[in-house]
């Protein structure tokens, strides 16, 4: 008798587990996302002043993270930043810092906090996939994270001696990752609306859209 019992009471937690994960974006609900990177000035982030095809390259966000499961903010980060690890974006030296991020109301600072460091897939001497992530924003019993990532080249004789290469190269690199684990997957894009190319500003190959992940335990 008591074996049936216990493998009706898995099948119920299994149940309620998969019935908690959204099955369209349409289950979402977002708070409003900043469309920018932003330095401590408030302004968007600009690549440290380096110009791309002679125009000023702004920064995107690119990533938006959701944590239904998680009982606490040190909770929800401890378990991206291991995530982050574990799929080889690791907490790295040689990238600027202090950059944050807005979501619905406030202002929220960069994970690493530490000062010139970034998560970043190599060494920033070598081509790099790197990102800032900040949050979380606690947002309807979930927290929330967003990401800006790009991918760079190192170049000694350049102003920052770094070169940018792609926005959606690192975009997709990262989340196809985490996707990938046991901890989050991909539930979709959400379009930004911050795809800028005009005369002076551009935001290089970058579609819009910030790729979705959300927490699966």
């Amino acid at each position: 008798m008591l074996k049936p019992l216990i493998s009706f009471v898995l099948l119920l937690l299994t149940f309620c587990v998969c019935d908690s994960q959204p099955n369209s974006l349409k289950e979402i609900k977002l708070p409003e996302i900043g469309k920018w990177m932003e330095r401590s000035s408030g302004k968007p982030a600009d690549w440290l002043g380096t110009r791309f095809q002679n125009k000023e390259l702004i920064e995107p966000i690119n990533v938006v993270i959701i944590d239904a499961f998680a009982k606490t903010r040190t909770e929800s980060i401890r378990k991206l930043m291991i995530a982050c690890q574990k799929e080889g974006y690791t907490d790295r030296e040689g990238h600027s810092s202090g950059y944050y991020a807005r979501i619905d109301t406030n202002r929220l600072s960069q994970l690493p906090d530490e000062h010139r460091r970034a998560l970043s897939d190599r060494n920033f001497l070598f081509p790099n996939n790197h990102g800032r992530i900040m949050g979380p924003e606690y947002f309807e019993g979930k927290y929330i994270f967003v990401g800006a990532f790009s991918r760079e080249a190192f170049r000694f004789f350049s102003r920052a001696h770094h070169v940018y290469q792609s926005f959606t190269i690192a975009r997709n690199d990262f989340c196809e990752k985490l996707g990938r684990g046991h901890i989050y997957r991909i539930i979709g894009e959400c379009n930004l609306e911050n795809r800028i190319n005009s005369r002076w500003i551009t935001t290089g190959d970058h579609d819009g859209e910030a790729i979705l992940l959300y927490a699966t335990r």
